[in-house]
């Protein structure tokens, strides 16, 4: 009786690596389409529906087996363009193979290896074959290899009954398979679209095989497949039944994949704006579908209506940028301080751009006519950190940018929390000296006065001004303060008493909101040793009874802004899917000098 691998022993790890774009085709080419076949009638009637590859087999109601030679030789002949990738299985059933199977199956490669040197179009072999635990049959992969000598191989679905896909995927990468054909370990490619989306982000890398979708994948399904998944390669079985009894291919099937993976295609070559405003500047971006920045701007704020013309003015370079590189903008996303309800993308109050009840979103629409999204900077901060940043995979952060000012962003179960007035998250603003010094909000003791750039520059000035520091000719930033705490005892104190008051702050949020991880963000949270061992310290001393939450120095820096203003922008079109194969290296690079988008080889360095 045929072994069947036990599924359940199967153990998946959804942590990808980092890695930089390196696929066939490159972003922005249309996806390879390749069609399962099993006669020359379906190749060519492949061929002429416009796919890129065939897989020739012999038995598909076996799962597919080797070809005769007299069809293999009958294909090749009369291709004029599809690449054809030919079966190389002795048998159906199970994947683990007898010594004289192999035999067999050795010799077949290398007579297709033969017919691959005469061959006018792209030749490789498909194979699979397991051990009887569930692993990768090394032993077998290298027999076929060294006979199909310098023919491409593909591994098959037996990679979908292993017992670790990931584990089996970097072996298949040390044997040097180009290609992996896969479900993602499920029935469908849709229901596997999250082992895909992970597969399809290791595949990131000069060496890795590229990850090829298949399972029920049709016209209607396909875009979406692509796009959740960032998959470059899709595989189908076009075949129908007949009224003489057997399967035959049909061409409108395979025409209809095609024109749906080109039409999604042309909408890949679509981008969006991303805006992050400051206090003295608005920085604009335009990215593509990738997340990779194609262009960038930066206009100077000043006050109320003024500022809005400026950002209007911004969006309308980038939409103009885009125009000339042959996109179209589907979006913008704008992130600013202040008290924000995303949901209308209305800034209530933001002091430093002079705003009060500006109706952003809608007047940049009008200006612009696209979708665009307004939200506040630090929440769409800590949405980028974690989706792609140093709280990937938790559900419940405290993202605390500490810089100028002092604010929090505040995801419960997945959701950021926004508060009745569009408030929540003041970190800064949480009194944490009773009865202390007076902040510029009004309030005493509030965070912000003791732990933020702004509090310790002026609390060591007024520190130094005390004991008479005549050598004091300028207030000293947050960088320098830091630096002087180990030989400049005000520093010292000023610094110490500024990790008490975080301290308090973050153990009175977590004692509230029971976050996993809080992340640090902003400038002085890259003080290094002298930061985050302390205030674990100091936070593990003010919770007594709890564990303290995993402490992270934020993974994003700088470009955490935009890249939550690119997310909003593709959630503003209806496409925040394609956001979800977005890879850190990609999102991460800066554009060339000329404004273009870097290569997959400056990515990756």
């Amino acid at each position: 009786m045929a072994r069947r691998p036990r599924r359940e022993r199967r153990t998946v790890s959804m942590a990808a690596e980092s890695a930089s774009v390196i696929e066939n085709p490159p972003a922005g080419a249309r996806a390879l389409v390749e069609i399962c076949v099993d006669d020359l009638t379906g190749v060519l009637a492949a061929e002429r529906a416009g796919a890129d590859r065939v897989e020739l087999c012999a038995d598909l109601l076996e799962g597919g087996t080797t070809p005769s030679l007299g069809m293999i030789r009958a294909v090749l002949a009369s291709v004029e363009r599809v690449g054809v990738q030919i079966m190389v299985r002795s048998r159906g059933g199970d994947f683990v193979y007898s010594a004289d199977e192999l035999r067999v199956m050795a010799a077949d490669a290398a007579a297709i290896a033969a017919l691959a040197r005469e061959s006018s179009v792209a030749v490789g072999i498909v194979f699979g074959a397991l051990t009887a635990d569930g692993r990768i049959d090394e032993q077998a992969l290298d027999a076929i290899r060294a006979a199909a000598g310098d023919v491409p191989i593909t591994f098959h679905k037996a990679f979908d009954d292993t017992a670790d896909l990931f584990e089996a995927y970097e072996t298949l990468a040390h044997h040097g398979v180009v290609r992996v054909l896969t479900s993602g370990g499920a029935a469908t490619a849709r229901e596997g679209a999250d082992v895909l989306t992970a597969l399809r982000a290791r595949s990131e890398g000069s060496r890795m095989p590229t990850v090829l979708a298949g399972g029920s994948v049709r016209a209607h399904n396909v875009a979406a497949l692509l796009d959740s998944t960032g998959a470059r390669e899709v595989h189908l079985r076009a075949q129908v039944a007949t009224d003489r009894g057997f399967l035959e291919t049909d061409e409108s099937l395979i025409r209809d994949t095609v024109r749906a993976v080109a039409d999604r295609s042309r909408a890949t070559l679509s981008a969006a704006i991303a805006v992050d405003i400051g206090g003295t500047s608005a920085k604009g971006a335009l990215v593509d579908a990738d997340g990779r920045v194609l262009h960038s701007s930066s206009v100077a704020t000043g006050s109320g209506a003024e500022t809005v013309s400026r950002i209007a003015d911004l969006l309308r370079e980038l939409v103009a940028a885009a125009s000339a590189e042959g996109r179209a903008v589907v979006g913008a996303g704008v992130v600013s301080p202040g008290l924000i309800d995303s949901a209308t993308g209305t800034v209530h109050y933001a002091s430093s751009l002079g705003w009060k009840d500006v109706p952003l979103a809608q007047i940049l629409s009008d200006a612009v006519g696209i979708p665009v999204a307004v939200d506040h900077d630090v929440r769409a901060a800590g949405a980028a950190e974690s989706a792609f940043g140093a709280a990937a995979g938790s559900r419940d952060v405290v993202f605390a940018a500490i810089g100028t000012g002092v604010a929090a962003a505040i995801t419960s179960d997945g959701r950021a929390l926004e508060g009745a007035i569009a408030g929540a998250g003041e970190l800064g603003h949480i009194p944490v000296v009773p009865g202390g010094e007076l902040c510029t909000c009004g309030q005493r003791g509030c965070l912000e006065v003791y732990f933020s750039g702004a509090g310790l520059a002026r609390r060591y000035a007024a520190a130094s001004a005390e004991v008479g520091d005549e050598m004091l000719v300028e207030t000293p930033d947050a960088a320098a303060i830091i630096a002087r705490i180990d030989t400049d005892p005000i520093a010292a104190r000023v610094w110490a008493e500024g990790l008490d008051a975080l301290a308090t702050g973050l153990a009175t949020l977590t004692l509230l909101v029971d976050p996993e991880v809080i992340v640090l963000g902003g400038g002085v949270a890259q003080a290094g040793a002298a930061f985050v061992e302390p205030l674990r310290e100091r936070l593990a001393a003010a919770l007594v009874w709890r564990p303290v939450p995993r402490l992270e120095t934020a993974a994003l820096g700088t470009h955490a802004g935009r890249i939550g203003a690119a997310m909003l922008a593709f959630d503003a079109a209806q496409r925040a899917e394609v956001t979800r194969s977005w890879v850190a290296p990609v999102i991460l690079a800066e554009p060339a000098a000329s404004g273009t988008a870097p290569t997959a080889e400056e990515a990756r360095a």
